[in-house]
């Protein structure tokens, strides 16, 4: 598969489209069709074994991926907290969002007969993929646009329910990618001057692939090892790197435990580990810290108190992360949890979420906010027969995703079939 910055339109003798249109195959297909959204495309498969052929190729995807770009919209996916997720739940719902408009519900997924999705935790996108990991390691990843939906084989055996996973682009394959870490083995004892804790791991990783047309598509591929055991929280996932967090070292025990954490970079060219450290704010990753892509570069957002945060940035040559301090912010509502960024379409303002609740957007140069709605009390959503509804006193994560819309496979070409379902 050819990445977005690799492609080139083939040399092809200048058929005649079917149809009668009268236009040059290359010249319907690639200036006219690629501007068309994909539920048109979906129906226009169907018009033709040439229009299928095309539509369904992985250049046509990507040339149309590049016209996307620049449309691209918000989705929310709510997930109840409070239900009992032992038994899985029956679907996802994902929904389109503007802010200070109605969100529409757009795709629906109901699971197969026989298939429960446990309970989800962080959604990743990349390039109108979704990734929904969830407990007991099971991954599910979906295409809104064409409702594409597949659950991934199961990885390596793991110890605990805590995993996390990274999804992204690697431009040196051009390929779409899935990493998890797990661990073969872990346990933490105290010495026997009974005044430190002793951490023994075998940690492991491996990564898998989406989309190709070959034996190595859908299928986990060890990696080299982490030297450090990497931790239970979602990673930052740039084009060509996943940042994860690991713990560095460990110190006393009981109420005396000291951590120390560093970020682990995962190169997708070369799939090898280098160790970087926390920003100067903290040593360690607390519980209300987090990875995450600002602007394209890795950020850190940190918050020592409930009414107060900071994000930073990192600029990476490729060897060292050099962070600085971007700016403070004043919450105006107190944070119990963790702040949740996302992208918005200014360079220097990104949208975050306190608690994934309240939505603000903040201004980068300054760290000033301005609200946007509290998701849970007075942003209504809309069921399948149009009735609307809140989330109320219920509790609710109200996951916000940038995403655009493309035609990318999950599947092996071979055995793709786009379906436009209600």
């Amino acid at each position: 598969m050819l990445g977005p910055s690799e492609r080139q339109l083939p040399k092809r003798r200048r058929r005649m489209a079917s149809v009668g249109s009268g236009l040059p195959e290359d010249i319907l297909s690639f200036e006219i069709l690629v501007l068309l959204p994909v539920k048109c495309l979906v129906r226009l498969q169907l018009v033709c074994k040439l229009w299928r052929a095309t539509i369904t190729s992985t250049h046509f995807a990507h040339r149309h991926l590049e016209r996307s770009r620049s449309k691209f919209s918000f989705l929310l996916m709510p997930r109840r907290d409070n239900e009992d997720y032992s038994y899985g739940i029956k679907g996802v719902s994902i929904f389109s969002f503007e802010p200070e408009q109605l969100p529409t519900k757009i795709a629906p997924f109901l699971m197969h007969k026989g298939l429960r999705m446990p309970m989800f935790t962080l959604p990743l996108h990349c390039d109108g993929l979704i990734l929904i990991p969830c407990l007991f390691g099971r991954i599910f990843v979906c295409n809104p646009a064409t409702r594409e939906f597949v659950q991934l084989p199961p990885g390596s055996g793991h110890i605990s329910l805590q995993c996390r996973v990274a999804f992204g682009f690697d431009p040196s394959s051009g390929k779409y990618k899935v990493a998890r870490h797990f661990f073969r083995s872990c346990s933490e004892t105290i010495d026997a001057a009974g005044k430190s804790t002793v951490v023994e791991h075998d940690a492991g990783h491996e990564v898998l692939t989406l989309g190709g047309d070959d034996q190595e598509s859908l299928s986990w591929r060890a990696t080299v090892d982490p030297p450090y055991p990497i931790i239970a929280r979602t990673p930052a996932c740039l084009p060509g790197f996943f940042y994860w967090s690991a713990l560095h070292s460990l110190t006393g025990h009981g109420d005396d435990k000291v951590r120390s954490h560093v970020i682990l970079r995962f190169n997708l060219r070369d799939e090898t580990f280098t160790v970087h450290p926390n920003p100067p704010c903290r040593g360690f990753r607390s519980t209300y810290d987090m990875l995450c892509e600002i602007g394209g570069k890795l950020g850190y957002i940190y918050s020592n108190s409930q009414r107060d945060a900071e994000i930073w940035l990192a600029e990476d040559d490729g060897k060292d992360l050099a962070w600085s301090l971007r700016c403070r912010i004043c919450l105006p509502v107190p944070r119990q949890i963790r702040l949740h960024c996302c992208p918005s379409a200014d360079q220097d303002k990104v949208f975050l979420s306190v608690d994934t609740s309240h939505l603000f957007k903040c201004n980068l140069r300054d760290g000033t906010l301005e609200e946007i709605v509290d998701m849970a009390r007075k942003m209504k959503y809309a069921d399948h027969e149009g009735k609307l509804f809140t989330s109320g006193e219920l509790l609710v994560s109200h996951y916000m995703l940038r995403c655009v819309e493309s035609l990318l496979r999950i599947s092996p070409s071979e055995n793709e079939q786009l379906a436009c379902t209600s």
